[in-house]
């Protein structure tokens, strides 16, 4: 099991095993990492599980995130990275299997010119005469991940069309006396998910940006609609 270490002035001040999907970095106390220290925002920074593969997203926090000094937006984690937030340190230790995994991932080089004898220079040449087929894209879905302490969880975008409201009919319910019947709705596509703002006085923005027609999402666009606050990310699905 992965796990971090958070340090302040070189000085070790607790071990977290990473035993769950995501873990939330920030000064609010409901952050499973919670870095009592003004330079750190509300939620500051999240991290996701992904089979062997760990994803630091900043959380577009006020002061940055940073990994081996270099600031981010998105990283993919490796063992020993130093993630710095604030003034404090998280050092990412991943397990030996974990190592393992990330060794394997990594492509091999082709440096050298290999002589062929002729035998096998034919068996070669005839496998790449043969149609290679085209390899088949896995079923992603689409999933919103509540990051504004409402404790909403994640949810999965599985259907055609998702409505985002306060109506009693709608597939994800929020509440506010500004929050329109369906506020919003999302649309899954075989390009993408795609989201559209339909009414309500609550105002709909994604990465900052005020949204009154449709975008197409990516991967950790944060969305805001009224006072909830949550990200976009796909995950490969079976369905």
């Amino acid at each position: 099991m992965a796990k971090l270490v958070l340090m302040f002035n070189k000085q070790v001040l607790k071990e977290y095993p990473f035993d769950k999907e995501s873990i939330t970095i920030g000064r609010k106390q409901d952050n499973d990492i919670c870095i009592d220290n003004l330079a750190v925002s509300g939620y500051h920074a999240r991290i996701d599980k992904t089979g062997y593969q760990y994803i630091l997203t900043d959380l577009q926090s006020t002061n940055g995130t940073f990994v081996n000094d270099k600031k981010i937006s998105s990283h993919r984690l490796r063992h020993g990275d130093n993630i710095i937030i604030g003034k404090h340190v998280l050092l990412f230790v991943a397990s030996e299997k974990e190592r393992q995994e990330a060794e394997k991932e990594k492509e091999p080089e082709f440096n050298k010119t290999m002589m062929l004898d002729t035998e096998k220079q034919r068996e070669l040449l005839a496998k790449q005469e043969a149609p290679v087929p085209t390899p088949k894209k896995p079923n992603k879905i689409g999933v919103l991940s509540f990051i504004d302490g409402s404790k909403l969880g994640e949810v999965e975008l599985t259907k055609k069309l998702t409505r985002i409201g306060k109506s009693d009919n709608v597939e994800i319910k929020l509440k506010g006396l500004f929050m329109g019947s369906t506020a919003a709705t999302i649309s899954r596509r075989p390009s993408g998910y795609t989201i559209t703002f339909t009414g309500g006085l609550s105002k709909l923005k994604v990465n900052g940006e005020v949204v009154k027609g449709s975008v197409p999402l990516k991967d950790f666009d944060t969305i805001e609609l009224g006072s909830y606050k949550f990200q976009f990310y796909q995950k490969d699905s079976n369905r």
